[in-house]
């Protein structure tokens, strides 16, 4: 008779459980997210269950039920037996609920028994810019100063206050904490810190000045020598910038950089020097990093084979599904579309999101560029569905449309972006040199085309726009400038195309037929040249 009351005891408590369980995954579907916070809290502890205690902190959290939140976050600790389990979420959800001094000693805790105290400051720190109210993150911090008392150093103190206000967007405030960090007897990282955010304000000369200091005592610092180049670079004081990192051990993150550098440059022949140097390093720290800059630097010298072979030895690592989607980019300019459509499809098997959007662009461009834009359209509809509000997928299916003549498709994409981001200079563009260019709908397309040059006035793709528009509405003297200046801007055929045309409406014959023949010689058989020449009837 007591067995069977037992049994009948757990079956009723089975029931009960899965009843709980069951009504809040019904509520989570209509979206009555309170009511489902109860049931699951309520079967947590009926089936003293860790995933439903963790996931009654995300509902809780989702409805910023801070008093339940903390509950269910020290359910989950009780549950796990470990002192951390659940302990950030309990953490967070004190500070919210307004209580800095239990969240401080909550804090301190962690902090007190910590092996590196400046790293468990930061971590606390990351905790409290989460917070939903400045006020209650700042609060915390004063608590918790306190509650640390002498054994806080004052250095770890300044330097999380001015990751604090980096995190709350008050740059100027984090700057000027990180300095005084830095005068309190801070070390490399205090002086590496104060010069990150000096970079971020745009002072350089103080960023540079931070990482030489840091560098006078930690001279042997590779990638304390790296920061200092890029920042020589950023101030234009390149060739000081390639001579320090000629002066570092050259390791692969050294060289690597070096090499990029002189690519930037133009100093090919020197680059190709740097990346034997490092193609040729033996037992490298790091093989699988060493072998995907090795591709990257062989990739941007064109040297195609060697950059496939050394992205073909990342098989596994943070990089691996990079060097697919780096393959399917050489493999498909190079002309091998399928190969490069199973390498790109294979980028989207990872679960990196920028990765696999980058993929999906990069086969719809090549599909562009091989004349099946209709197939990129229908690759780019179906990656929508999942990703609607994509800026970048929305573009892309623009000028794929463009090319299968469906305008209206296009037109829509494009103001689509443009509800998204009405201040989209690369929307407002396209979608007035497309009206310019395939409808008789000029005086909309010039209103669009003008906004974005208000926007970017120096981009050459926006001032071919202005000047195409302007001969497309019969002003070829007005168009001529603008054509000029984007020319100059960049070395493109379809500009050197509206040119031509213009030049040749204006009765400036011998200088069209002069630039058609340079522009012909950079770019052979180029589609817009030729189609320009021939109807304008040029020899």
């Amino acid at each position: 008779m007591g067995g069977q009351a037992e049994g009948d005891t757990e079956s009723e408590l089975d029931s009960e459980l899965v009843f709980h369980v069951l009504a809040a995954e019904r509520l989570m579907a209509v979206g009555d997210f309170e009511d489902a916070l109860g049931h699951y809290l309520t079967a947590a502890r009926l089936g003293e269950d860790i995933e439903l205690a963790r996931q009654s902190v995300r509902v809780a959290m989702r409805v910023s039920d801070w008093e339940r939140m903390a509950e269910a976050a020290t359910l989950w600790g009780e549950l796990a037996q470990e002192p951390d389990a659940g302990r950030e979420f309990l953490i967070l959800a004190r500070i919210n609920a307004g209580d800095p001094e239990l969240a401080a000693e909550l804090l301190a805790e962690s902090i007190n028994r910590a092996e590196d105290a400046r790293e468990a400051w930061r971590e606390a720190v990351v905790l409290l810019g989460a917070a939903d109210e400045e006020s209650r993150a700042l609060a915390v911090l004063d608590a918790l100063v306190d509650t640390v008392g002498e054994e806080a150093v004052a250095g770890h103190v300044l330097e999380s206050r001015s990751f604090l206000m980096w995190q709350l967007g008050r740059g100027e405030e984090a700057l000027r904490l990180a300095l005084l960090a830095v005068d309190s007897g801070g070390g490399r990282d205090s002086l590496v810190w104060a010069a990150q955010l000096a970079a971020a304000e745009d002072d350089l000369g103080m960023a540079l000045e931070l990482y030489r200091r840091a560098r006078e005592n930690y001279p042997d610092d590779a990638a304390l020598g790296m920061a200092e180049a890029e920042v020589l670079r950023q101030l234009e004081r390149t060739d000081e910038a390639i001579s320090l990192l000629g002066s570092l051990t050259p390791d692969s993150e050294v060289l690597y950089t070096l090499g990029t550098f002189l690519v930037r440059e133009d100093r090919m022949d020197e680059a190709a020097e740097v990346w034997s140097d490092l193609a040729e390093i033996e037992a490298p720290d790091d093989p699988l990093q060493h072998a995907f800059l090795a591709g990257f630097l062989a990739e941007l010298l064109d040297f195609d084979e060697q950059a496939l072979g050394w992205y073909e030895q990342v098989q596994s690592g943070p990089n691996v599904n990079r060097s697919l989607l780096r393959r399917g980019i050489i493999v498909g300019d190079n002309g091998d579309l399928l190969t490069a459509r199973n390498l790109l499809r294979s980028v989207r098997l990872g679960d990196e999101r920028d990765l696999s959007e980058q993929s999906l662009l990069v086969e719809a461009d090549l599909l562009r560029e091989s004349e099946r834009a209709d197939e990129a359209v229908d690759l780019l509809t179906d990656a929508l569905r999942e990703r609607p509000a994509s800026v970048a997928l929305l573009y892309s299916r623009a000028i794929c449309a463009v090319e299968s003549d469906d305008l209206e498709l296009a037109e829509q994409d494009f103001r689509r972006i443009l509800q998204l981001e009405g201040e989209n200079a690369m929307a407002l563009n396209a979608l007035g040199y497309t009206l310019t260019d395939r409808t008789d709908r000029h005086g909309e397309a010039y209103r669009l085309i003008r906004r974005a040059y208000e926007l970017e006035p120096e981009s050459p793709a926006i001032l071919d726009s202005m000047g195409w528009v302007y001969y497309r509405q019969g002003q070829p003297e007005k168009a001529l400038p603008y054509l000029e200046r984007a020319l100059e801007g960049e070395e493109s055929s379809e500009i050197a195309a509206h040119l031509i045309e213009v030049l040749w409406v204006l009765n400036r014959r011998d200088e069209a037929r002069d630039l058609l023949t340079e522009y012909q010689s950079i770019f052979p058989e180029d589609p817009f040249l030729t189609e320009t020449g021939a109807r304008l009837g040029i020899d």
